[in-house]
């Protein structure tokens, strides 16, 4: 009899403590920091822009290859319209490898008076499986953090560019439902959030080949029509 009533308690007891148990939710790889520092020339590229970083730069742009090859396909355009920037672009990174390397800038030596951000194509391109929003709460982490160490700056995050031959490109529509949730960052955060994808779409949709070659990154002409998009909110930051 003692038996069954110790086993009856018991049962209870577990029953009663499992529903208290509140099951800790899994972590959202897009917003957990991240680094790459196994990659040889990742690594290079890191140190370098790190002694960058320890001077005052009035500009700052942050990102993926797409931003990266401002200093290696168009450095002259990146001077032209930017000035002496501090191009802060990894070729590969996503959400997660920018949270890591922001973190460990001195912001206020840095003191930039204009941030730009575009990330976010290499979540989707290297995890498609990936719930859209992760990515998302990804450039909110960074948007946030950009914020709080650098409340003076004007910050402009753009949309993803365009990616995939034309609408029905999976990767592109991915994409394009992350940026949809991308102008919510605007009134909290006190961000410029900007699409400039008519840059380099045609009115059905199509990505040419003349402005991105591999549909993924701009050629030189491609940066120029960047450059040229948001060179009005970048005016007086040289």
């Amino acid at each position: 009899m003692k038996a069954c009533l110790l086993t009856i308690l018991l049962t209870l007891s577990c029953a009663i403590f499992a529903q208290n148990v509140t099951l800790a939710a899994p972590a959202n790889p897009a917003t957990t920091p991240t680094h790459r520092l196994g990659t040889p020339w990742w690594k290079t590229r890191l140190e370098a822009k790190e002694a960058q970083a320890k001077q005052p730069h009035d500009t700052v742009l942050i990102g993926d290859s797409i931003t990266h090859f401002w200093d290696e396909h168009a450095p002259d355009l990146q001077k032209q319209f930017f000035g002496d920037a501090l191009n802060l672009g990894f070729s590969g990174d996503k959400t997660q490898d920018v949270l890591w390397r922001i973190q460990r800038i001195d912001w206020n030596v840095v003191a930039p008076k204009r941030i730009m951000l575009m990330i976010g194509t290499n979540n989707t391109g290297h995890n498609p499986n990936a719930p859209f929003e992760q990515t998302f709460e990804g450039i909110k982490a960074i948007v946030t953090y950009l914020r709080q160490h650098c409340p003076q700056a004007k910050i402009t995050v753009l949309n993803i560019f365009p990616r995939g031959a034309d609408k029905n490109d999976v990767k592109r529509q991915i994409n394009d439902k992350i940026n949809l949730l991308i102008p919510t960052l605007a009134e909290e955060n006190a961000v410029i959030c900007r699409d400039i994808s008519s840059c380099y779409l045609t009115p059905e949709g199509i990505l040419p080949r003349t402005l991105m070659p591999d549909l993924l990154h701009p050629n030189k002409e491609g940066y120029r029509l960047w450059g040229e998009a948001v060179a009005p909110e970048f005016m007086g930051t040289k």
